[in-house]
């Protein structure tokens, strides 16, 4: 199996996750820390891909040949790269606090953490919307799907098999 692989069923599990809605207040930073690590990691499966899966000679050559055309697919240009690219090279476009995914926000004391107080709220995933106020969900869904789709071409290209899609 192809490592990209593993670590885009990792993702799943992280957005699975993440979308649960379980009724429970929870530190806001563990839903930022979900966030950001979903983002990352789904930008890196392409990374991982070309370094790990395709080090030999004929894999690289035909992942050169098909990178520029996954590059180019609408998920990876409008929403992979560049919510990375804000998130991990700007520091900008988190999950603000102060919207609807947040149900009321309260502190608690939290010895644990700097300031000795966290911030805990419930959390409704399907609200969270990015910084153009669009969904965030039906991109992380068609990120994996993207992903999955460029991972089945690459398994079918170097004869490996893959594991079932969740």
């Amino acid at each position: 199996m192809l490592v990209a692989r593993a670590q885009l069923n990792f993702v799943r599990d992280l957005v699975a996750r993440f979308q649960r809605d379980d009724s429970m207040m929870r530190p806001v930073a563990d839903y930022q820390s979900q966030y950001v690590a979903i983002i990352a990691l789904l930008r890196s499966v392409g990374h991982v891909f070309e370094k790990v899966d395709c080090a030999d000679t004929d894999r690289r050559a035909w992942s050169k040949v098909q990178w520029p055309a996954w590059k180019r697919d609408p998920i990876f240009g409008d929403f992979i790269e560049p919510t990375r690219n804000a998130l991990l090279k700007e520091f900008q476009g988190g999950l603000q606090l102060r919207s609807e995914a947040f149900g009321p926000i309260a502190v608690v004391a939290d010895p644990s953490v700097p300031g000795g107080v966290s911030h805990v709220a419930g959390f409704d995933a399907r609200e969270v919307r990015d910084l153009m106020g669009r969904p965030v969900l039906p991109n992380l869904h068609a990120a994996m799907a993207f992903w999955d789709r460029c991972l089945k071409e690459a398994e079918a290209a170097f004869g490996e098999s893959s594991a079932p899609s969740h």
